[in-house]
């Protein structure tokens, strides 16, 4: 399944932890008429690349599935930044 929110928690070094919920779910929502737009010129460029479209699409979904379960983790000099997708 492909993730549907984004959390993402920005810390300084001895202050709050400041929490933002993002709702990936809007975002998929206004990429798919866009994702339709394209798909044209997406095959013809496996076409013409001689890669396999399905098989191309298949490893992108697979990528966007596993994201659930990735966790980012970043810090530098008292400030970190955590990024989750559920």
């Amino acid at each position: 399944m492909i993730p549907l929110l984004l959390f993402v928690a920005v810390r300084r070094r001895g202050g709050r932890r400041f929490l933002v919920p993002l709702p990936l779910f809007l975002l998929w929502l206004l990429l798919l008429p866009v994702a339709i737009l394209l798909l044209p010129f997406f095959l013809i460029a496996c076409l013409a690349t001689q890669v396999r479209p399905l098989r191309t699409l298949s490893v992108g979904w697979q990528i966007a599935s596993a994201l659930p379960r990735t966790r980012i983790e970043l810090e530098q000099k008292g400030f970190s930044i955590a990024v989750q997708f559920l």
